[in-house]
């Protein structure tokens, strides 16, 4: 360092004899130390002038110091904090640039935080796994609106951020004469790197910018989604006046979700959203469909949700819809699951030719063709078991747009109680199916979990729920 043991000014000392007197001609006053921003004693260093070997620092006689990290590369988080320092000025910024011990040194990495812009960039220098990783961006994002990380080495977590934004930010030094010149660098998905010097970035609201980067994130459509695949294949059963999230990080403009359940191979039946192509016809809410390859299950990052996604399905006829345990199509039921028209109030839109069956202001009345006065099914018969579905319908859709706000205990009672009496009111549509008489349990258990939300979220007991129906519930367990 140059100056004194508190320095934050590094230098590389030249190594040909010839270069080292031409630089004490140009420095004839500098007195150099070994840094405490180094790792170092804080003694005074000595320049070395050889012959027949490199020129280097060394320490007086007699001095201890117990610095390992000498080469050129143990001062780089000092060239990089000076870099960014004078790319700050020069774009008339306000930050703060700071070195960052980790644990195995001062050099582990470099934090530049541009509190005008809320935007982060980390040079991680040092080895880091992915759980140091992941508790470092949780604590960026308490302050700021996003992070660039700069990786010196590639590993695990340049190919992740390959995966998850379609590129990875790495950074090199290169010696110049007394200095190290800072380069970053970006690919894209099967692309060599491109190295760009620092100082000819820029600093952004978006992050650090170097100008291959602006043309890899215009070629970006958006990131990746983390998948794994489903083995054996699936099949799955549109739900019939079905809602979807008002916000999904699924949907997006070449594809549409619907609302279904959806049996894997080997698993049980779950009620899940499924993604399917744009350009593909809206399936049937009244039949049951199969999957036979390259079925995937989506993840959000966050654990915020996940998603079935296919590309092709097929069409089940009526006996292999009735072998999946899903219900059967029947000839009353041709109600279509339109393609998903996300509203403010989280419905969905169910067309069947040019009608639509689901408005912002009938939830409750909600049907498809399934509710039909049409049908012949005995359960359909009953005025009793029809003012049920009604009421689980009604309650359904009071249940479905608290769920994310509840506490797990909560949300988990809600959404075992919504699910069974989805499946209720799908197999008591079947002529076949003997569920006529489960509508009143069902309705308890959405009483008593409507009920148990609003206290959990400090609302106001509705009227309209009597005491009796859900302490019935209480003691049907």
């Amino acid at each position: 360092m140059i100056g004194d043991k508190y320095s934050g000014d590094p230098v590389i000392l030249p190594m040909d004899h010839h270069e080292l007197d031409h630089w004490r001609k140009l420095h004839p006053n500098y007195t150099y130390w070994c840094g405490i921003q180094l790792g170092g004693c804080g003694g005074e260093l000595s320049d070395r002038r050889y012959t027949d070997k490199v020129c280097h620092f060394a320490h007086h006689p007699n001095a201890v110091c117990r610095r390992t990290a000498n080469g050129e590369s143990s001062a780089d988080h000092l060239f990089i904090k000076r870099g960014m320092e004078r790319l700050l000025a020069r774009q008339g910024l306000r930050g703060k640039v700071s070195t960052r011990d980790l644990g195995t040194g001062p050099g582990d990495a470099v934090d530049v935080f541009v509190p005008g812009t809320r935007r982060r960039v980390r040079f991680q220098l040092a080895a880091l796994d992915h759980l140091a990783w992941r508790q470092a961006a949780e604590r960026f994002a308490h302050d700021a609106d996003g992070a660039d990380w700069v990786f010196a080495q590639d590993g695990p977590l340049t190919h992740e951020l390959q995966y998850r934004q379609g590129y990875p930010l790495r950074v090199r030094l290169s010696t110049h004469g007394g200095e190290r010149r800072v380069h970053i660098g970006v690919s894209a998905q099967g692309h060599p790197l491109q190295w760009t010097p620092l100082e000819e970035c820029t600093l952004t609201p978006t992050g650090l910018l170097t100008p291959p980067l602006e043309t890899i994130r215009l070629s970006q459509a958006c990131h990746r989604t983390a998948s794994f695949p489903v083995q054996g294949g699936l099949v799955f059963a549109p739900v019939p006046g079905s809602r979807v999230p008002e916000r999904t990080p699924f949907d997006v403009g070449d594809r549409h979700l619907i609302a279904a359940y959806v049996l894997p191979v080997d698993s049980p039946v779950v009620h899940a959203l499924v993604s399917l192509p744009a350009d593909t016809d809206p399936p049937d809410a009244g039949h049951v469909y199969r999957v036979p390859d390259g079925a995937r299950v989506l993840v959000a990052d966050g654990g915020t949700g996940w998603v079935v996604t296919a590309e092709r399905y097929i069409r089940l006829n009526a006996n292999e819809a009735q072998r999946t345990g899903l219900w059967p199509p029947s000839s009353a039921s041709t109600a279509e699951c339109g393609r998903t028209s996300i509203r403010p109030t989280g419905l969905v839109d169910v067309t069947s030719g040019a009608s639509a069956v689901s408005s912002p202001g009938s939830t409750a009345e909600a049907g498809t063709a399934a509710d039909s006065e049409e049908q012949t099914g005995a359960a359909e018969r009953q005025p009793e078991n029809k003012e049920r579905r009604h009421r689980a319908r009604d309650l359904i859709s009071q249940l479905r747009p608290l769920e994310g706000a509840l506490g797990e205990p909560v949300r988990k009672q809600v959404t075992r109680a919504v699910n069974g009496a989805e499946l209720w009111l799908a197999a008591v549509t079947n002529p076949r199916g003997d569920a006529s008489n489960e509508g009143g349990r069902h309705v308890r258990q959405l009483e008593l979990a409507l009920r148990a939300a609003r206290r959990d979220l400090k609302l106001d007991e509705p009227g309209t729920y009597s005491g009796t129906s859900a302490q019935a519930a209480e003691r049907n367990g």
